[in-house]
C-alpha cells in the first residue's frame, strides 16, 4: 500500500532563498519530513499554494547522493495523474533515484469558453488565456522544490533531470533549457516536435535534449499542417516545411549543425541524432518518432508498440552530468 505524507502549506519566501546576502543573515530552510514511497507536499509562492508529490525509492538510505528526475504533466493534467501513469515511480524503485511530480496552476482558457486548465507558464501561455488573466512564473517555484530536494535528501547535484509532456514539454523547451541549462543535467519532452520560435539560452551551458513523439499525434499534424500521418522516417519528416522549420530553431538554440544520423528500430520506432557541435560543446539533440503513438507520455499500455518513454529516456539521461 502506498503511504502518503502530508505537509499543509510550507511559507518559504523565494526572494530570500535565492538573493545574495550574507551566508550569516540566510534563513534556514526546514527540510521536508518524508517516508519511503508516495509524499505530498504543498508551498505557497508568489501568494500561490503550489503542490508537488516525491516518490522515495525503498532502496534510499541517505547514504550515497541519488540522482532526480521531474516529471512535468501536460494541459488538464496533475502531479498526481503522471505520478500514476507515466512509469517514472516504477523506474525510480528499479535504479535509485527520486521521482518529483509537481502540478501546474489553474488558468481560465479562451477556446474553452474560459474553463479551468492546468498550464505551466511556458512561451505563448499569454496567447491561451482569458485577457486579463494573471500568468504567475512557474521557475520560482521549480527553484523551490529543487532547493527543498537538495536539503532534504542526498541528491547528486550533478544528476537532476526533467521530463516533460505536451504542455510541460513546451515548458522544458520555452523556459527551462533557456533558464535552468545548469541546473538540470539533460532534458527531455514528449508529444511536440521542434519549437516554433528561437530562443536563447542564457548562460554557457548548451544542454542535451531529447524529444519523443508520435506519428499519429493530432496535435503536431495539426501545427504541421499535414493530411496525413507523421513520417517515421527523417527524410520525409524533414522535407515537412514547418518540422524542418522548428527543427533548425531547436538546432540554433542547442548550437548544433544539421547533420543527422538515424537508427531505425521497425516496427517500433525511428532514432534521429543531431550530434555535431558548432561550439565543441557535449551537447546533442535525439527525436524518437514513434509508429501509431497518439498524443499520449508512452507508457506501454496506451500506444500498439508498447514503447514506455522511461525505458528510452532513463539511459538516455545517464549519460550526461552537470560538469
Amino acid at each position: 500500500m502506498m503511504k502518503t505524507k502530508t505537509i499543509l502549506t510550507l511559507f518559504l519566501m523565494p526572494l530570500l532563498l535565492f538573493t545574495s546576502c550574507d551566508e550569516n543573515d540566510m534563513p534556514d530552510i526546514i527540510p521536508l519530513e518524508w517516508q519511503i514511497g508516495h509524499n505530498e507536499f504543498n508551498m505557497e509562492i508568489d501568494g500561490s499554494e503550489r503542490n508537488f508529490l516525491i516518490h522515495v525509492p525503498e532502496s534510499y538510505t541517505r547514504e550515497e547522493k541519488v540522482p532526480m528526475v521531474f516529471m512535468l504533466h501536460g494541459s488538464t493534467g496533475t502531479g498526481q495523474k503522471f505520478y500514476n501513469i507515466s512509469g517514472w515511480v516504477q523506474m525510480a524503485e528499479q535504479e535509485d533515484f527520486i521521482a518529483v511530480f509537481p502540478t501546474a496552476l489553474e488558468y481560465p482558457i479562451e477556446e474553452n469558453n474560459g474553463r479551468l486548465s492546468t498550464k505551466w507558464s511556458s512561451e505563448g501561455l499569454e496567447n491561451d488565456v482569458v485577457p486579463g488573466t494573471d500568468i504567475k512564473d512557474d521557475i520560482p517555484f521549480f527553484k523551490e522544490m529543487i532547493q527543498l530536494c537538495k536539503e532534504s535528501f542526498a541528491i547528486d547535484e550533478k544528476r537532476i533531470y526533467v521530463s516533460g509532456f505536451s504542455n510541460g514539454g513546451g515548458f522544458v523547451k520555452s523556459r527551462l533549457i533557456p533558464e535552468m541549462s545548469d541546473t538540470f543535467a539533460a532534458f527531455s519532452s514528449s508529444g511536440n516536435i521542434g519549437i516554433p520560435i528561437f530562443i536563447p539560452i542564457e548562460g554557457d551551458r548548451i544542454p542535451p535534449f531529447h524529444i519523443l513523439s508520435g506519428t499519429r499525434d493530432d496535435r503536431t499534424i495539426a501545427a504541421f499542417e499535414l493530411m496525413s500521418e507523421l513520417p517515421v522516417q527523417a527524410i520525409d519528416l524533414f522535407a515537412i516545411p514547418t518540422a524542418w522549420e522548428w527543427t533548425e530553431n531547436l538546432l540554433d538554440m542547442l548550437s548544433l549543425d544539421s547533420s543527422y544520423s538515424e537508427m531505425p528500430m521497425p516496427p517500433k520506432y525511428n532514432q534521429i541524432s543531431f550530434s555535431n557541435t558548432l561550439d565543441n560543446g557535449s551537447q546533442g539533440l535525439v527525436y524518437v518518432v514513434v509508429n501509431g503513438l497518439q498524443h499520449r507520455y508512452p507508457n506501454g499500455n496506451n500506444n500498439p508498440q508498447n514503447v514506455r518513454a522511461v525505458e528510452l529516456i532513463w539511459p538516455w539521461f545517464m549519460q550526461y552530468t552537470l560538469e
